[in-house]
């Protein structure tokens, strides 16, 4: 089993959550901020088999976008998402 967990931009966050479950994939949202630019992001989480580690992860690229952003020092291009592929031992709901 793996856990995803994808940093994403809040204005895409509703787009990958919906993406997640229509393709039956529980996600959990948790609001986050950080970065270089310290904008709000939403971290989701994703509990699932190692054989849907590449849908799961094409889900977030369809949905996920890159943007420019103007700061005092001119544009800055900021990641569509980043993603993280940890092992995961136990996964349970309770």
């Amino acid at each position: 089993m793996k856990l995803i967990i994808a940093v994403v931009q809040n204005e895409d966050a509703d787009a990958v959550v919906d993406a997640l479950l229509e393709n039956d994939f529980r996600a959990t949202r948790l609001a986050s901020t950080g970065g270089f630019l310290r904008r709000g992001n939403t971290t989701i989480m994703i509990g699932v088999q190692d054989e849907q580690v590449d849908h799961v992860l094409d889900l977030i690229r369809q949905e996920a976008r890159s943007r420019s952003q103007t700061q005092d020092s001119g544009a800055v291009q900021t990641a569509a998402a980043t993603v993280f592929v940890l092992d995961l031992e136990e996964y349970q709901r309770l």
